[in-house]
């Protein structure tokens, strides 16, 4: 990460008088909220969770999940629920898979998905109740 630069240097230096901290240097104040920054979450699952989030940012892909929370469905299914063309709901499909989502089932000739977890199926009511 990039070391900040005079701008960022003033903004917290005023910021220390603004908050009132006094005996910590302004570099002290910038490592401690880097490191605060690092403590909170690790880079990895940040980058996970945004990937989730993105799967989720798409009302036919949620529709997906809530359909899928109901039972296994294939594609020629979901087809037909969502009134939409093969390639659209495989590429739906594909970014709720990449997500770590839904996971597919083969059975024979056929794959079905399902909901990877059930902490899916909470995450996406909680949403749903938030919104």
């Amino acid at each position: 990460m990039k070391k900040s630069g005079c701008a960022s240097r003033s903004r917290v230096t005023r910021l220390l008088k603004v908050k009132k901290i006094e005996g910590v240097t302004t570099e002290e104040y910038a490592r401690r909220l880097r490191k605060l920054s690092e403590d909170v979450i690790e880079l990895e699952k940040a980058e996970k969770a945004a990937k989730v989030f993105s799967a989720v940012s798409d009302p036919v892909r949620i529709k997906i999940l809530k359909l899928l929370e109901k039972e296994s469905l294939c594609v020629c299914e979901l087809m037909e629920a969502l009134n939409m063309r093969q390639p659209l709901i495989s590429y739906h499909l594909k970014l709720l898979r990449e997500a770590g989502l839904i996971r597919p089932i083969k059975k024979g000739k056929w794959v079905f998905y399902k909901i990877a977890d059930k902490k899916v199926q909470r995450m996406i009511d909680k949403i749903i109740e938030l919104a």
